[in-house]
């Protein structure tokens, strides 16, 4: 099922409260690489998890905060990585979830992701205590009288 455009997709992950402090430094390094645009070979790392071959196939997204999909926005599919956040905020997303008139996102592919990155970062890590959800919210709680709005969706 192709995911709704009527919402905003996030993939977050986040490590174990209780995880201990190597394991913690290993993930602060991972999201670091993730956020700050040099991580071409954390995706092919991830790629390399996932078991849908449209995912495996995906070409690494040439911007400053690096992701998944192709580089036309008008024709490509994109997912990036959230840039680096002023806060203490521990959790890796993915986010700016882009389908096209020509490639569309589906819910088996970002679940095939979360599986796969969450696989990853726990190779990386040496451990298993990484955790991730799809969180979605309508776009139009973004507008400012949503509460206001009585009308249906």
């Amino acid at each position: 099922m192709n995911i709704l455009n009527t919402h905003i997709h996030e993939l977050i992950f986040n490590i174990d409260k209780d995880a201990p402090s190597e394991y913690m430094k290993r993930w602060i390094d991972l999201k670091t690489k993730c956020e700050n645009g040099e991580n071409k070979h954390i995706i092919e790392q991830l790629k390399g998890y996932c078991n849908l071959n449209t995912n495996r196939v995906l070409p690494y997204l040439n911007r400053y905060e690096g992701g998944l999909g192709g580089n036309d926005n008008l024709v490509n599919k994109q997912i990036r990585f959230k840039g680096f956040q002023c806060d203490d905020n521990n959790d890796i997303i993915l986010h700016e979830i882009i389908s096209t008139d020509n490639e569309k996102w589906t819910y088996d592919e970002l679940d095939d992701l979360i599986r796969a990155f969450i696989k990853m970062a726990n190779f990386n890590i040496q451990a298993e205590c990484v955790n991730g959800r799809i969180v979605m919210f309508n776009k139009n709680m973004l507008d400012d009288n949503y509460l206001e709005n009585d009308n249906e969706f």
